[in-house]
C-alpha cells in the first residue's frame, strides 16, 4: 500500500473511531443522567453494531494493512453487515416512531444515518479489500445470539426500554414485542431481517473480491 493510501485509510478510520467514541461516551451520560439503563442502551442492535464499527475503525486506523486473519474477517464483516442493515431497518421500519430532541436526537442521527452513511462510503471508496470469504457468513453467529439474548431477556427480566415504543417495552425494538405484534408478524420480521442480514453479507464478501484496492498479505 502506498504511503498516501495508507494515510488516507488511517485518517478516514480514525476520524470514525473517535467520533463514535464521543458520541457513545455522550450517550451513555445523557442516559446515566437520565436514570435510564446503561445494559439497556448496550442491548440495542444498533448500539452494537456501532460498537463493531468504532473498534474495526479504529483497528484499520492503527494499522491499515488487514491481517486476512479470520478473527478480524468475522469482525468488519459483522461492523459492515450489522451496520448497514441497521441504516435499512431504521429508515425503512423505525424512524417514525421515533420522536427526540435536543443531544438525544443528534446522536440519534449519528447512530442511525452518519455511521451507516460513512461507513459505507468509507467501504467502497477507501477501505483496502480484506479477502473475505463465504465462511465468513459465520458472523450470522451474532444476531442469533443477540436475538436469543433479547427475548430471553424480555421474557424474563422486565429491561424496560424507552426509545422506541411510547410506553416502555420489555423488547428494544416494536416488531420483537408480543405485547404490540402478533407472533406470525414477530417471526415473519425476524425472516425478513435475517435474510436482509444474509443478503447483504454476501453482497459484500462479493463485492470485496472485486475491489481495486489493494489487499494486505500479513497473516
Amino acid at each position: 500500500m502506498s504511503g498516501h493510501r495508507q494515510w488516507t485509510v488511517r485518517v478516514f478510520f480514525g476520524v470514525m473511531a473517535v467520533g463514535l467514541t464521543v458520541t457513545l461516551i455522550a450517550q451513555c451520560i445523557l442516559t446515566a443522567s437520565e436514570g435510564r439503563s446503561l445494559a439497556n442502551t448496550f442491548s440495542y442492535f444498533t448500539i452494537q453494531s456501532n460498537v463493531l464499527v468504532l473498534v474495526t475503525s479504529a483497528i484499520l486506523c492503527l494499522g491499515p494493512q488487514p491481517s486476512g486473519a479470520l478473527w478480524w474477517r468475522l469482525l468488519r464483516l459483522s461492523a459492515l453487515v450489522g451496520i448497514t442493515v441497521t441504516g435499512i431497518v431504521y429508515a425503512l421500519f423505525l424512524a417514525r416512531s421515533v420522536h427526540l430532541t435536543g443531544l438525544a436526537s443528534v446522536y440519534n442521527q449519528v447512530f442511525h444515518h452518519l455511521s451507516p452513511l460513512l461507513t459505507v462510503v468509507g467501504y467502497v471508496v477507501i477501505e483496502p479489500r480484506q479477502g473475505f470469504r463465504r465462511r465468513d457468513l459465520a458472523f450470522l453467529g451474532w444476531p442469533a445470539l443477540w436475538l436469543v439474548y433479547t427475548m430471553v431477556r424480555g421474557a424474563f427480566f422486565d429491561p424496560r426500554f424507552t426509545g422506541f415504543a411510547p410506553k416502555p417495552s420489555n423488547y428494544p425494538y416494536p416488531f420483537l414485542d408480543p405485547t404490540q405484534a402478533p407472533p406470525a408478524e414477530i417471526i415473519g420480521s425476524i425472516a425478513v431481517v435475517f435474510a436482509l442480514l444474509l443478503v447483504v453479507g454476501i453482497g459484500y464478501v462479493v463485492s470485496d473480491r472485486r475491489k481495486p484496492f489493494w489487499r494486505g498479505r500479513r497473516g
